[in-house]
Order: C-alpha cells, then structure tokens, then sequence
C-alpha cells in the first residue's frame, strides 16, 4: 500500500469569508490545526496547501507546507501541488472549511478506501455527486488530474465523475457542511 499523507486544503482566498478561514478558530484552535490533528492518526505525513502569500505568514517551522505551484483558482491546485510534490503518495485531502469533520467520516473513509480505483470519497451532502473536498486520490490520478488540467478542467468533482472511483455514503452529512461566510459561521454556534 502507498503511504497516504494528509492534504489540508487552505490555499482560497477566502473572500466571502473576509479573512482566511484556516485559521477560524472553531475548536479553541485554529482550524488548520484541528484538522491536523485529526489527520495525524490516518496518515504518514500531513501538509497545509498554502498559497505563496500564506507561505510567508506560516511561523509553525515543524509543520509542511505545499506551495500551490500553478496559476489557476480553486482546490485543484492544491491537490496538483501535492501531486507534484510526492507523485508516489496517496492524498487524503481535506477542505480547510469542514469545521463538522470528526474521525468518525475519516475512519469510514479510510476504511471504505479502494486501492483498485482512482479515488474514494463520499457522496456529498445531497447524497448525488462525488464529494471532491474529503477523500483520498491515489497515486495513479495524479497524472489524470493533470492531463485534465492541460486540457482546461479545473473542477475537480467534473474529473471525479469522470474517472473511476469508489463512491461512499458519509455517516454524518453535516460534516460535509462548508462554512465560507460569516453567517454560516454564525449559524453554527461555535
């Protein structure tokens, strides 16, 4: 099997939000670092998808990075950095705005995960498409990610659905929710 690092997807620009959402504090941490921590049992390695401005803003010396090493918006350039950065490796990657995530869907996905497909992830909370921001990409899609990215798709649910995957049921819908405005955030109660 191999190794599986962890990939915290904190690279927007959180414009909506007003500031970066990686570090809202949602569980007396910022949320960066929860996740983290929630990684840290399922993985070998567990690096923040930064952009070059958040880069120079990291003053955790002992904690990886990935530098978003391409000029376009959205998650499939963290999840290509990671892929260029260690091809050999297997990515569990995580939406920095999953303030809901708990080890309970980790647990489901790491033990759901399929080895002989290109990817495993939930349905997302509507329970109809692929849920491209909690999952695991394996080593062999690395190159069809990037083949797609060549040919101008930069969405990577439309690549999910394209490929051959391994589709879960979550056990917790909510912890799929996406928080990327202060009402959402709001709306929590945390």
């Amino acid at each position: 099997m191999n190794k599986l690092n962890g990939l915290i997807l904190t690279g927007g620009r959180s414009t909506r939000m007003g500031r970066d959402k990686s570090t809202m504090i949602y569980h007396r941490k910022p949320q960066r670092e929860h996740l983290t921590d929630l990684l840290i049992p399922y993985c070998d390695a567990v690096f923040w998808s930064v952009n070059a401005e958040q880069a120079i803003d990291i003053t955790t010396p002992d904690q990886p990075v990935i530098i978003d090493a391409f000029v376009l918006p959205g998650p499939l350039n963290g999840i290509l950095s990671a892929f260029q950065f260690d091809p050999s490796a297997a990515w569990l990657v995580v939406a920095c705005d999953m303030p809901l995530l708990s080890a309970q869907s980790l647990t489901a996905l790491v033990e759901g995960r399929n080895l002989a497909k290109m990817a495993t992830v939930f349905y997302d909370s509507d329970g109809q498409l692929p849920e491209p921001l909690l999952g695991i990409y394996e080593p062999a899609f690395g190159p069809i990610l990037h083949q797609a990215f060549l040919k101008g798709a930069f969405s990577p649910r439309q690549i999910l659905r394209q490929n051959d995957i391994q589709l879960l049921n979550v056990p917790d819908s909510s912890e799929l929710a996406n928080v990327n405005d202060p009402a959402a955030k709001a709306a929590l109660g945390l």
